[in-house]
């Protein structure tokens, strides 16, 4: 690897004696996951359930277990395909698939006072939204019910409670490694913190004070929500000033969802972006991201380098050590090979 391209060895990357140390305590952590997500309480029956990670879901041959949030917006594809002109025009869409779903939710469970009072909601949405004659809006609800009706078969779902959907695989994919041939900048040389990157590791400072302090998250939500835009704009104009040969969009919104899982998301533990206990590592890789993100598979192969050029760019700006840092770079690359894995059985 020549040194212009991305963690030089010496600098970032820690020895593969290290390396193999951190995945053997990788392999500890996923022990201790487990164990913490082997008891939780459904409050409603009184029973104890277990909700495994989402990727340890076993889904019926030719399924994938997604997030219900997820399947309510892969079910409304066919009407996000156009860009909403407003934030209004947005909401009524949603409004629209939310009255689709139920109404075919209700025709699976042959449930005909709520099939009839779901079709009324429907077609007056269908009419408002999409603005059909009355022929072509009655044949769009037909095809949205079976789009649902096939996507989510009522006798594979998941028995309850689960926060969970199987969703029937329309496309197989290849996933193959993340090719670091990328990631190459013109200039390795370090840019010193300019007066928004100070700002920026201040606000970060503050946030941490406020985790160390255990805070009430409404004291510093608007802070951690500044502190991920910041992020995004900074991370993007630094991996430019260094002439990142790469697409930089590609890159430069994969931490935002990370910062979101480090701060304003509850952990038993003490985490904050320069000491991520590896347990959680394995959690926002195994769970989290897959939960809360929508892409195209091969996308997701995009968050572990990002991550790793994200934590050079806080190093640079004087957030963390070198130490620090090469912990959370050898994590990175141990957890990386598991989280290909995963994505790879999850979506071929």
């Amino acid at each position: 690897m020549v040194r212009q391209q991305l963690f030089l060895k010496d600098e970032y990357i820690p020895m593969k004696k290290n390396k193999i140390e951190i995945m053997k305590r990788q392999a500890k952590a996923r022990a201790k996951v487990r164990q913490k997500r082997k008891t939780r309480l459904d409050k409603a029956s009184a029973r104890i359930f277990e909700r495994p990670p989402i990727s340890h879901m076993e889904p019926p041959k030719g399924f994938i277990a997604i997030s219900s949030s997820q399947a309510l917006m892969e079910y409304a594809k066919p009407l996000m395909e156009k860009n909403a002109e407003s934030l209004e025009e947005l909401n009524r869409r949603m409004e629209l698939a939310s009255s689709l779903w139920n109404l075919a939710v209700s025709r699976q469970k042959s449930d005909q006072p709520e099939y009839s009072r779901w079709m009324e909601s429907a077609k007056a949405g269908a009419g408002k939204v999409l603005n059909l004659d009355s022929e072509e809006r009655d044949r769009y609800i037909r095809e949205m019910i079976e789009r649902q009706i096939h996507l989510f078969p009522e006798e594979m779902q998941p028995e309850p409670p689960s926060m969970f959907m199987y969703m029937r695989k329309e496309v197989s994919y290849l996933i193959p490694p993340f090719d670091y041939g990328r990631i190459h900048f013109q200039a390795d040389a370090a840019i010193p913190p300019d007066e928004e990157d100070r700002c920026l590791i201040g606000k970060i400072g503050e946030l941490d004070d406020h985790i160390r302090q255990g805070s009430d998250y409404g004291t510093f939500e608007a802070l951690a929500l500044s502190i991920e835009e910041d992020s995004v704009k900074l991370f993007k104009k630094w991996l430019i000033d260094k002439g990142f040969q790469d697409n930089p969009e590609e890159y430069a919104h994969c931490p935002e969802i990370y910062i979101t899982f480090i701060y304003r998301y509850l952990h038993d533990d003490l985490v904050l972006l320069k000491s991520v206990p590896a347990q959680y590592l394995i959690e926002f890789f195994e769970d989290f991201l897959l939960r809360k993100v929508i892409c195209k598979p091969t996308e997701f192969l995009y968050w572990p380098p990002s991550l790793k050029l994200f934590y050079r760019f806080l190093h640079e700006k004087g957030y963390m050590s070198s130490q620090e840092t090469d912990v959370l770079l050898g994590g990175l690359d141990a957890m990386e090979p598991h989280f290909l894995e995963i994505l790879q059985k999850r979506y071929h």
